[in-house]
């Protein structure tokens, strides 16, 4: 036995140049970016759903029966929209001005019960929304301007977010989660810059980045937001805002996880037109949440495959793939092709999936859930110990 053992690893050392490249994508041909170093798969396969916060404020018997219907499918990771700095689902301590209106009618809580309600048998991750537009509303200096000029009216500015109040707001919100409540992990969601991001505050810091005296332009005159200098501008930004927040967040002892974009015209250039180098922020988060919205962007559902094995060079741990139910025209994603989506997801070696929004979800979605993942597997659990909440 102890010579099997000996033997077999030479053995796959030898066979190892000839096997067949049949998982690589035809982009895996470029150099592969720079990663850290990934421990071996020690977790189960990620299975989660997100309640936003109209879900959260339900009655207890209605949470009662999502709950059980969530445990049955196996789910075992639960995302909890934290709501926004300007709008939050929990009773931020001296910000009460900014409390949603489901935490103010209801009295409650609405993170901390559903974090003690989930966490027992689920990995808790609270959802920290980037857009503000009640507080930018309030502080129209901040708001983030597009390329012709125009304000956007929900998202912070680039040098809002990077050194002026709007980002400290937002890191303030982060270590109040991090530090009160019982959460397993943060993540940060909408925080991309693409259309947007193009003030004198912000071509002052990419003047600073690039060592040029103004953006590029398109032969018109206007900017050119797909230059290259600029998404490497903007991914730097993304990820030095990433890397305070790491700080707090694992401070505390909870993981960061980040929503990425992916490219609906080729994976290798990942999300780097909305500042997502996924190798540069992968250096600070833990795990990186895709945005596999193949519903909105006129994609099939089989390009999940190429996605996921692009990934892989990223290591299988670190990355899930968010399953979007929203499609054009207000509709939703039919079931056959969720289940079509999932498995070119397992088929590529890419198992963790997080299926979002539940409100979304028809009882054909519930089954196929079912179906693909086969049954109901035990749970994470949460690795951090309850503490009460603020108040509680």
């Amino acid at each position: 036995m102890r010579t099997a053992w000996i033997v077999l690893p030479l053995m796959i050392m030898l066979i190892a140049p000839w096997l067949p490249e049949a998982w690589a994508c035809p982009a895996a041909i470029e150099p592969a970016p720079e990663t850290v170093s990934v421990p071996a798969p020690t977790m189960l396969p990620v299975r989660a759903i997100s309640l936003d916060l109209s879900e959260l404020s339900r009655s207890p018997d209605d949470l009662d029966q999502l709950e059980q219907r969530m445990r049955h499918t196996g789910v075992n990771m639960v995302g909890l929209s934290a709501g926004r700095i300007d709008w939050t689902g929990f009773r931020w301590s001296g910000r009460e001005e900014r409390w949603s209106a489901a935490v103010n009618e209801s009295g409650r809580d609405l993170l901390a019960d559903a974090t003690q309600r989930f966490g027992s048998w689920a990995h808790v991750s609270a959802i920290v929304d980037v857009f503000a537009p009640r507080y930018l509303q309030a502080q129209p200096t901040q708001r983030a301007l597009d390329a012709t000029g125009r304000p956007i009216p929900y998202q912070a500015s680039i040098h809002a977010l990077i050194n002026g109040p709007f980002g400290d707001e937002l890191i303030a919100m982060i270590d109040y989660i991090a530090r009160h409540y019982a959460v397993d992990s943060i993540a940060l969601t909408e925080l991309f810059y693409y259309e947007e991001g193009y003030g004198a505050d912000d071509l002052a810091l990419y003047r600073q980045y690039s060592g040029q005296r103004d953006w590029p332009r398109t032969p018109r005159g206007s900017i050119n937001v797909d230059h290259p200098t600029v998404g490497a501008w903007r991914s730097a930004m993304v990820a030095q805002f990433v890397e305070r927040a790491a700080r707090v967040v694992h401070a505390h002892g909870k993981q960061l996880f980040v929503d990425v974009r992916v490219d609906w015209e080729a994976p290798q250039y990942e999300g780097r037109r909305s500042g997502h180098d996924y190798a540069l922020l992968l250096q600070y988060a833990d795990r990186l949440v895709l945005w596999n919205y193949f519903g909105l962007s006129n994609a099939s559902p089989a390009y999940t495959r190429d996605i996921a094995r692009y990934v892989q060079r990223y290591g299988t741990e670190r990355i899930i793939i968010s399953y979007g139910l929203w499609a054009d025209h207000g509709t939703v994603v039919d079931a056959l092709d969720l289940r079509r989506a999932m498995i070119a997801g397992q088929k590529a070696n890419l198992p963790n999936a997080w299926i979002t929004p539940v409100s979304l979800m028809e009882e054909e979605h519930w089954q196929v859930l079912t179906s693909v993942w086969r049954r109901a597997s035990p749970p994470i659990l949460a690795t951090t110990p309850p503490q009460p909440a603020p108040g509680h």
